[in-house]
């Protein structure tokens, strides 16, 4: 547990099994609205911690990997911030977290996966991991707006070579 959130109070403890206990082994992966801040990313990992912790399970490892480009648009975004879960479970689990993310406007994309079936309930949890994520860069301008540009001017001019040699045809 880091600081901030044992200051807050927020954490629920997580539930002792009996030894011997098996559980299944899960991972969620889910995307956030870029524009949320990291005050509230961290109270979203921290209620879906709860989520999972209220339902019987157990977090393993809470990864967030900071704010990334994504692959295509994500509701007219092109960046997200992306969270991995990695806990322990029942099978009812996964489809509570998942009616839960359901609910929350701010998850754009979630996907959740069965690492295993039968897990020890006692392997041991890790501390949380915070990436820094990609460097904001500007977004580019739409295509309609780069190609308004005057080409001419982009490629030196008049169009044609700048130096007077003229390309020779292979």
């Amino acid at each position: 547990m880091d600081q901030t959130t044992q200051a807050a109070g927020e954490t629920s403890p997580a539930p002792t099994f009996p030894e011997g206990t098996k559980l299944r082994e899960y991972e969620t992966i889910f995307a956030l609205k870029a524009d949320l801040g990291d005050e509230a990313v961290e109270k979203f990992k921290e209620r879906i911690r709860a989520l999972i912790h209220r339902e019987g399970g157990k977090v393993i490892k809470v990864t967030i990997w900071g704010k990334k480009k994504t692959q295509y648009e994500l509701g007219r975004q092109t960046r997200a911030h992306y969270l991995h879960f990695h806990f322990l479970g029942g099978s009812r689990l996964v489809a509570e977290v998942e009616r839960n993310l359901r609910m929350f406007d701010d998850v754009v994309r979630y996907q959740s996966i069965k690492l295993n079936d039968e897990v020890d309930a006692s392997m041991p949890v890790e501390q949380d991991v915070k990436l820094a994520g990609d460097v904001d860069q500007p977004e580019r301008p739409a295509r309609e707006e780069r190609e308004r540009g005057d080409r001419r001017e982009e490629f030196g001019g008049e169009g044609g070579d700048t130096d007077g040699d003229e390309m020779e045809s292979a």
